[in-house]
């Protein structure tokens, strides 16, 4: 039977050593496929980016002179779009009102529409009447044609008064220009969805791709933009690799091993485990016993000089716990001690520690800020004797006097602050 636990334990060993050598390597494949995601997201932000700075050019030129005419901002449009083939159009609105379109003949359709009536677009209108950052959204239908992004800036000349709204800058971007410059389209490892996300002034809109890459556990990166965040997911062309054939070989070396050295590993682990145990634990509570307690107090104690905080000690003895014994017997009390260490331990904290240093007399350990922490640990201690502790054939209520000290305030060292903490639980035990 020893030799067979032994090789179900070292077996179970390989076993979680492969799975975790193939959770590296998918997270190592995932990492890749991040960076090179990531690397497609800043693509798309400074191209995107770099054209929405063109925006605030037009912006500047016409707050200097909102009556410039309108050949003056065709040769402006001219020299700030040139050849750029992402930027379909450039836009100026009064009001709200279409008032200039350049490239012209493309675009005339769209003159002398009133944008606020366009319900796609009405929302985002709104927004550059009160703000002087870009605002990117869509993609839109055109009222000229064709689909493409919109960056819009409202213009605010300076008036007697300051600046005031007198209209507003837009430049039409060509989506699939966009995502096929910077690699989405055609990237030779990584398949790509992109939204708008919810908050989007057309809703939930999607801007590339098959939405099934969701449900394929993707990376996702927000692509972040003036006044919206796309979220941009990619999954490998050739989907996540599992590496099953890796750990299925791992795990198979590792039985093979269990089986020739089974006996001796479990011989070695009992025999090791028992012995720790019999050192440093209480064999009723399993607690920490005195031996592990002073090891953990000063552990504690080096933390806090060095961290610059503080270490509460409590040191709690069960009231008449003699008459317990006497009247129900030995059993009932050793069951008695089993529930009150049980019910320290789940009202401290799991970085804390309680032991039992003999008898009915406990301690615990709790790093905290100051002195409001010890009041805190004394109350949590004091709630664990709220309730009649089950001792088998019946019931019994039981009481603790509970003296608490904080080192460094109440003690040069840890003995001393174990002292006083004595005292002052001997001195309440008295006084009750």
């Amino acid at each position: 039977m020893a030799g067979l636990l032994a090789f179900i334990g070292v077996s179970a060993l390989f076993i979680v050593a492969g799975l975790s050598q193939t959770s590296r390597l998918a997270q190592y494949e995932r990492g890749r496929a991040l960076l090179e995601a990531s690397t497609v997201r800043v693509a798309i932000e400074s191209s995107l980016n770099e054209r929405i700075s063109l925006e605030r050019g037009v912006v500047a030129f016409i707050a200097a002179d909102p009556r410039i005419d309108d050949g003056k901002l065709t040769d402006f449009a001219r020299q700030i779009i040139m050849d750029d083939t992402i930027i379909k159009n450039l836009t100026v609105l009064e009001g709200t009102t279409i008032r200039f379109v350049y490239p012209y003949e493309p675009n005339k359709a769209a003159l002398g529409v009133d944008l606020i009536s366009m319900p796609a677009q009405a929302k985002d209108v709104r927004r550059a009447m009160t703000s002087r950052d870009p605002i990117v959204s869509g993609p839109h239908a055109l009222v000229q044609g064709g689909v493409g992004l919109i960056s819009r800036m409202g213009i605010f000349p300076i008036g007697p008064s300051g600046p005031e709204y007198w209209g507003q800058a837009s430049i039409v971007l060509d989506s699939e220009a966009i995502l096929e410059r910077t690699g989405v389209a055609n990237h030779p490892s990584l398949l790509f969805f992109i939204d708008s996300g919810p908050g989007s002034s057309m809703g939930y809109s999607i801007l590339y791709g098959d939405p099934s890459i969701l449900d394929r556990d993707p990376v996702v990166l927000d692509v972040v933009l003036p006044g919206v965040t796309w979220s941009l997911a990619a999954i490998p062309r050739s989907g996540w690799n599992t590496f099953r054939g890796l750990a299925a070989a791992i795990s198979a070396i590792g039985i093979a091993i269990a089986a020739l050295a089974g006996t001796a590993i479990r011989g070695l682990l009992m025999t090791r485990s028992a012995l720790k145990e019999l050192a440093y634990h209480d064999q009723l509570t399993e607690l920490p016993n005195r031996a592990l307690f002073w090891d953990r107090l000063r552990v504690e104690a080096n933390r806090a000089e060095r961290d610059g905080t503080c270490v509460c000690l409590c040191m709690v003895d069960l009231d008449e716990f003699k008459a317990v014994n006497d009247d129900l017997g030995h059993e009932a009390g050793d069951r008695l001690l089993a529930e009150v260490a049980s019910r320290i331990s789940v009202a401290i904290r799991k970085s804390d520690t309680v032991a039992r240093l003999g008898g009915d007399e406990f301690a615990v350990i709790a790093s905290v800020a100051d002195q409001s922490g010890v009041e805190e640990v004394r109350v949590r201690l004091q709630g664990c004797f709220l309730e009649p502790f089950d001792l088998g054939t019946v019931s019994r209520a039981a009481k603790a006097s509970i003296g608490c000290a904080l080192f460094p305030e109440d003690g040069p060292d840890v003995e001393a602050v174990l002292a006083e903490a004595d005292r002052r639980m001997y001195h309440i035990k008295h006084g009750a």
